[in-house]
């Protein structure tokens, strides 16, 4: 079906004004920006050739990456030193046995170095409190189990002993307690956490995976709070299904903190404790990628930090120089009536923008044109952000209200966002066409898809299998924009 769709890019290049004139596409300047995270990242069409350690901030600029090679980077962790990463990388496409650990730096002052070098999986690195050593996990005993060795490779030893039939991966390494957490897969198949001392002594159960079951469902990808009271983690109930929890280190209690329509990866703490980093797809909503997202620390609704399809999240490291968020003023929602309106690609459109106001069947009618031999047709709406500068929003919600009258086969309703920095427009929503109203909604904290004049371009598109005219009804475009408070 992928290979079938009209890309987006495609589609949403034959702009003309149909009123309120063109929209303004600069990006907002500093775009090599002081680093506060890496993520690690493969295109989803073509993951092995198109991978990438990106260094951004916590608002999406940024475009610095870790030198690299051909293969998926995984499990990317950041040196005390602010510059020096440690990751593990695929060598063989689609062999998990072919993953080895490889040290890099953000800044390129050094060349990369291959720590590992077997016929066995070696990955899920991390750094010693002291940063002289690096604890991670492999199968060269036999079964997979959690070995420790010097920064440059040397010296590799057992960290703990694994039980016969269980497996040990995910370690984490935290300073403040000078204990490891990990993710053990016991004698029934699921996974729970576990504790031991830096030293690899005194391990004990932390979590019982709650109600999971099935083999190699649990808990999985533990990441410490800097203080090391609580440890952020993955429950996993299906290969595509979990929720993110947190539990308190010294009672063992654990809490849900989003349990979202699909499923929830590399999850991280910010140092501050005020939010939480991790990777969310949620098919249903139209997001099937792995993308980076945040909520509070105490949990809520998600922000997407990432908002493209084309990338998909494979690990994430927080940076010690990320800092807390800005205080936002109360939402405001932009007034659409005001907005410039531009048809995407049609052949005729009837209608005005007070017609996308309200979600009350009064709908904006854009009548589909062939392109590639299938049904395309799409408007995009330009609000003015009413902000002092660009980099003062904070968030952007947005939700739209439309449908087709023809859907079946491999038709969409697509929702994207235009990204002045890389000069494309980045697919947020991916849904199938329905000819009853239908819902495309996401919040993104990205600045990347904010333009220096202080617009954001929403476009929503009908791509609809080869066949007759059809229409894209659309009945809502709403933004709401949370700004920095004055």
């Amino acid at each position: 079906m992928a290979g079938m769709r009209l890309p987006g890019l495609l589609v949403a290049s034959c702009l003309w004004a149909a009123c309120g004139g063109g929209g303004s596409s600069s990006p907002i300047a500093g775009a090599d920006v002081p680093p506060e995270l890496i993520a690690c990242r493969a295109r989803v069409d073509d993951p092995f050739r198109f991978a990438e350690i990106a260094v951004r901030n916590a608002r999406n600029l940024g475009l610095r990456r870790v030198s690299d090679r051909s293969g998926i980077e995984r499990s990317a962790r950041v040196h005390q030193d602010g510059n020096t990463v440690v990751f593990a990388r695929e060598r063989q496409n689609g062999d998990p046995n072919s993953l080895e650990l490889f040290t890099s730096t953000l800044d390129g002052s050094r060349a990369e170095l291959r720590l590992t070098q077997n016929t066995v999986r070696d990955d899920d690195p991390c750094w010693s409190p002291d940063g002289l050593r690096i604890l991670f996990a492999s199968e060269r005993a036999g079964q997979r189990g959690l070995w420790s060795m010097a920064a440059n490779g040397d010296a590799p030893t057992q960290f703990v002993v694994t039980p016969t039939a269980s497996a040990d991966k995910a370690p984490d390494w935290n300073a403040a307690s000078d204990r490891v957490v990990w993710s053990r897969r016991g004698a029934d198949g699921r996974f729970q956490l576990w504790l031991a001392s830096g030293a690899g002594t005194g391990a004990m159960q932390l979590t019982d995976a709650g109600i999971t079951l099935g083999a190699d469902n649990g808990d999985e990808a533990p990441a410490f709070a800097t203080n090391g009271q609580d440890v952020v983690f993955v429950r996993r109930y299906a290969p595509t299904q979990a929720v993110l929890c947190l539990c308190n280190v010294a009672t063992s209690a654990v809490t849900v903190l989003l349990t979202p329509n699909g499923d929830v990866v590399s999850p991280r703490i910010a140092a501050a404790r005020d939010r939480v980093f991790f990777g969310l797809a949620e098919p249903v909503a139209g997001r099937a990628t792995l993308r980076l997202a945040t909520i509070p620390f105490a949990g809520g609704a998600p922000t997407l930090v990432w908002p493209d399809e084309r990338w998909r999240l494979e690990g994430l490291d927080l940076l010690p120089s990320l800092p807390a968020p800005a205080t936002g003023a109360a939402p405001q929602r932009l007034d659409v009536t005001r907005a410039q309106l531009q048809i995407a690609t049609a052949s005729s459109a009837n209608g005005s923008r007070s017609q996308l106001a309200t979600a009350d069947g009064d709908e904006y009618i854009v009548t589909t044109t062939t392109i590639a031999g299938r049904e395309v047709a799409g408007i995009n709406v330009v609000f003015d952000l009413p902000v002092t500068t660009a980099t003062d929003v904070l968030e952007l919600q947005v939700t739209l209200v439309a449908r087709s009258t023809r859907s079946g086969g491999d038709s969409l309703l697509r929702s994207s966002i235009y990204n002045p920095l890389d000069e494309r427009f980045d697919t947020v929503v991916e849904i199938p066409a329905a000819t009853s109203a239908t819902t495309l909604t996401f919040a993104t904290s990205s600045l990347r898809h904010v333009t220096s004049e202080k617009q954001l371009r929403v476009t929503v598109i009908a791509d609809l299998a080869p066949g007759p005219r059809a229409d894209l009804r659309i009945d809502l475009v709403e933004v709401v924009m949370i700004a920095r408070r004055p």
